[in-house]
């Protein structure tokens, strides 16, 4: 039930930016006095984005590598921008210490076996003595002594094993192997520390395959987890995807950038990485910076002419009007309306008014007769131009 509430919300705000927009994009009136007009076709093809995000194509993970500190390599078998596959070989540690340690602990082991045998020789000597009338005191002293002494010496042969038995299995695994298919994206030979001071991997893995779409939005709310999105190409807006919010992360990133469309405040703030899955990703590349928009069904392309609730007039009677440009001049004109979509806030007009035909942005003030231009005017050291 919240998340519902929480969708409604953010469509609500959705429509309200639109109208803002709107009311922007499509001036009321020129500067020189003329009602300015659009062609229904034009309108209608068009696409608000003040609910736009940027974004960019990833992989669906990337496997950083780091280097045991307390090891050297011997060998690297990969270099930066070679592809990879699960179970190749990326590099080697030096295993000559561990092989060391391993022939010394064994020495030690062998040390304490001898222990001992030569503790069981002092014990059956002590049981001999015993048995020829010595002082059982005493000698039951000297023969618990030895037996504690070679109960140490076990317990030291099984801790010695123990660590022999992990420095066999450094050594088993000394060559590192890629744990996903992948492209190595970068290789840190002397290490290093990234632009924000954190210590860079050894060998960087961009995973190939699946794709998804990272993001980042300034306030938290304004994309949630669930969230159905549109990813639109910047070089082709017609090339469309769709996708969902998997993840929107907790912990912001503060960065100059801005990635809300259109603002170039250039100031500082908190932005909060989310995380797209697609549908599919064909024609998508690596690396390919694209558009992210909260899916209200503007990629539905409807039939007919569905046009923005704010360009209709209703008056007491119930009757809907639009004002439309007639031989250079406004006119009220009366138009039937069908099916309204209230994610897209636009309503279908059945009859009335055509693609070819121009309109104008509703407002009381106009009247019949208005004088109407296709052109923006705008002014400029106190002069009128045609934009």
């Amino acid at each position: 039930m919240k998340k519902k509430t929480k969708i409604i919300i953010l469509i609500s705000v959705c429509i309200l930016i639109t109208i803002i927009g709107i009311y922007f994009l499509f001036p009321k009136e020129s500067n020189n006095g003329n009602i300015y007009v659009q062609k229904v076709s034009s309108v209608i093809g068009s696409s608000y984005t003040e609910n736009r995000y940027s974004g960019v194509v990833e992989s669906q993970e990337t496997l950083d590598i780091n280097q045991d500190g307390n090891k050297s390599i011997t060998d690297i078998y990969v270099e930066a921008g070679q592809k990879v596959h699960k179970g190749d070989r990326l590099f080697t540690y030096d295993t000559t210490e561990a092989s060391n340690s391993i022939a010394q602990k064994k020495l030690d082991i062998e040390a304490q076996n001898n222990e001992i045998a030569a503790q069981n020789n002092t014990i059956a000597d002590y049981k001999a003595e015993l048995n020829k009338g010595g002082d059982k005191v005493e000698i039951q002293a000297r023969i618990n002594d030895a037996s504690y002494a070679i109960r140490q010496a076990q317990n030291t042969i099984k801790s010695t094993q123990t660590e022999i038995d992990q420095l066999n299995k450094q050594i088993e695994n000394s060559t590192v192997i890629s744990t996903i298919d992948g492209i190595i994206k970068e290789i840190n030979k002397d290490g290093g520390t990234d632009e924000s001071g954190n210590q860079k991997p050894l060998i960087s893995i961009t995973q190939t395959g699946d794709l998804r779409v990272k993001g980042t939005i300034s306030e938290m709310g304004s994309i949630s987890e669930g969230s159905n999105v549109i990813i639109r190409s910047r070089v082709n807006e017609d090339q469309v995807y769709k996708g969902t919010v998997t993840k929107v992360e907790t912990d912001p990133q503060s960065n100059s950038n801005n990635n809300f469309y259109g603002n170039d405040s250039g100031e500082t703030a908190s932005k909060y990485p989310f995380f797209v899955s697609l549908e599919n990703n064909k024609g998508l590349m690596l690396g390919q910076h694209v558009y992210i928009e909260v899916d209200n069904g503007q990629s539905t392309k409807k039939k007919g002419i569905w046009l923005d609730a704010s360009f209709i007039v209703s008056d007491d009677n119930g009757n809907s009007y639009v004002w439309v440009s007639e031989r250079g001049k406004l006119k009220k004109r009366k138009v039937e309306l069908g099916n309204t979509d209230e994610a897209t806030y636009t309503t279908e007009i059945k009859s009335g008014l055509s693609e070819d035909d121009y309109i104008a942005w509703a407002d009381d003030s106009y009247s019949e007769g208005m004088k109407t231009t296709t052109e923006i005017q705008t002014e400029t050291d106190g002069e009128t131009n045609a934009s």
